[in-house]
């Protein structure tokens, strides 16, 4: 089995994998990407009252509170599925007919709040179906991508395969990527877009000026897509522009730190137009994002829509908050910050490299301290800080190799039952633990059934066990299917 045979089995598995943790949650964008998707219209008009962060400009329509570029990008799989769902629907008519109220067993009220409103409007089956649709065309692909991408990086970087294959399989499921997947999330799509645009400036190859400036130019078309997906990439791009400029500076003086932050900002023109674009549309001007024409809520209203300075409570919660800090999420991303002091290596990075990726996490850090919206995370899980991760693994590759094995053992071992467990039950990781250990593995399409079991999954009131535990034993199997079958002689074996 060559490189190509690994790569395609690792994709394999990242979406297998990635696609039986889905579920049925609806995000806002998601609204957004069926309107794209069936009419080609930025108004989600049809489903307002279904989401707290879709509102309504009086003669303008309605709207999302957040970028559109998720939403884009959603548009296409579900687009693609439409003839198969409406095909559904003709078949089965009463899918699509209105229901009466039902019981969601979850703490949390709104979520039974808005699926009892869109059971009134018949929507609920619908709406499920467009999230697996984008799940699976497009957060299980552009996972499984991401594995393979830094797979085929650290091959050439590190010169070792296998442990190119080990790390790439960590980073794809024992980090917050795996729990951010389950269903659309532009969180998660800016940390694809970072993982990309910092694998093509780092991919081994030619180092003359002309080569670099096209390498530029494409992180700049990846942070810009990034920053159409979420204002959160502002910070990002920042720093990578910085980079851009330092680097071309100690390689040629001004001269060529132009030439390279010219492609760079040359690479982001097409997504921001884009969005200038939308906001043009959607609110009558391009200058200002959605949440300038939000209605006042708690958190609006402090600073200007929500921004403030950085404070000291979120700067903690956003690392270590039981309930979405990020090292509690995946606590191996702490070791990290020995990076600054390793020797030199093969397998290290560049002192530019180190200082980019810790001003990139710092920078992000500091945005989303100053973001009081932030404080919602506890209804969602880790969140704001997701687009570090690439960054922050990145920095810890050369640590795992220095660390004892018993101690990088146990900080992988902890991310990973944190990242499994959370991705399974979609709980806060002390909740998701719990839950595994004491009821076993499942996955989240079966717990949400079981809490909506008199609505939808009568045989499934008792508990989703055995049922879970046998699913995930047809994942492993089928897993273990791709790894082994038509197998031949492999570097990794």
């Amino acid at each position: 089995m060559g490189r190509s045979g690994i790569a395609t089995r690792l994709f394999l598995t990242a979406w297998l994998v990635y696609g039986a943790h889905l579920t049925s949650n609806v995000a806002r964008e998601t609204y957004l990407a069926m309107s794209i998707g069936e009419s080609l219209t930025f108004r989600v008009d049809p489903y307002l009252g279904l989401h707290d962060d879709l509102f309504e400009i009086p003669g303008r329509g309605s709207y999302i509170n957040s970028n559109p570029g998720a939403s884009m990008l959603g548009a296409l799989p579900y687009a693609l599925a439409r003839p198969a769902i409406a095909a559904l629907f003709r078949l089965k008519p009463a899918l699509g007919q209105p229901k009466p109220p039902a019981g969601y067993d979850d703490p949390r009220p709104n979520r039974a709040k808005f699926m009892n409103e869109m059971r009134a409007r018949g929507l609920d089956v619908k709406l499920a179906l467009a999230a697996f649709a984008i799940q699976l065309g497009l957060m299980a692909t552009l996972g499984a991508i991401a594995a393979v991408v830094l797979f085929r990086f650290l091959t050439h970087r590190l010169g070792d395969e296998r442990k190119a294959l080990w790390l790439a399989l960590l980073y794809t499921f024992a980090t917050p990527l795996f729990f951010r997947s389950a269903f659309l999330n532009q969180n998660a799509i800016v940390a694809h877009m970072v993982l990309f645009a910092w694998v093509g400036l780092g991919w081994p190859g030619p180092g003359d000026d002309s080569a670099r400036v096209r390498r530029w130019l494409g992180a700049g078309v990846f942070l810009g897509i990034g920053l159409l997906c979420d204002y959160s990439t502002v910070p990002l791009a920042f720093v990578f522009g910085c980079w851009a400029i330092w680097e071309g500076w100690a390689a040629g003086g001004l001269r060529a730190a132009a030439r390279r932050s010219i492609a760079y900002i040359a690479g982001t023109a097409g997504p921001v137009a884009l969005l200038l674009w939308y906001q043009w549309s959607a609110f009558g001007s391009p200058w200002f994002p959605a949440q300038r024409y939000m209605p006042a809520t708690e958190y609006s209203v402090l600073g200007w829509k929500g921004f403030t300075l950085p404070t000291f409570d979120l700067l903690w919660r956003n690392l270590f908050d039981p309930r979405f800090g990020l090292f509690v999420f995946c606590p191996m991303l702490v070791l990290a910050f020995a990076a600054p002091f390793l020797r030199r290596t093969r397998d290290a990075l560049t002192g530019r490299e180190v200082t980019i990726a810790l001003a990139g996490v710092g920078a992000l850090w500091l945005f989303s301290s100053a973001n009081q919206f932030a404080n919602l995370q506890w209804n969602t899980g880790v969140r704001y800080m997701v687009p570090a991760v690439p960054l922050l693994f990145f920095l810890l590759v050369p640590v795992l190799g220095v660390l004892p094995r018993w101690v990088s053992g146990i900080a992988i071992g902890a991310s990973l039952l944190v990242s499994w467990a959370t991705a399974m039950t979609r709980e806060d990781p002390l909740i998701a633990v719990r839950m595994v250990f004491t009821e076993g593995p499942t996955l989240p399409m079966l717990i949400v059934l079981r809490k909506t079991a008199a609505a939808y999954a009568p045989f499934l009131q008792t508990g989703v066990q055995p049922a879970g535990i046998i699913a995930v034993l047809v994942l492993a199997l089928t897993v273990w299917a791709v790894w082994r079958i038509g197998r031949g002689t492999s570097s990794v074996a």
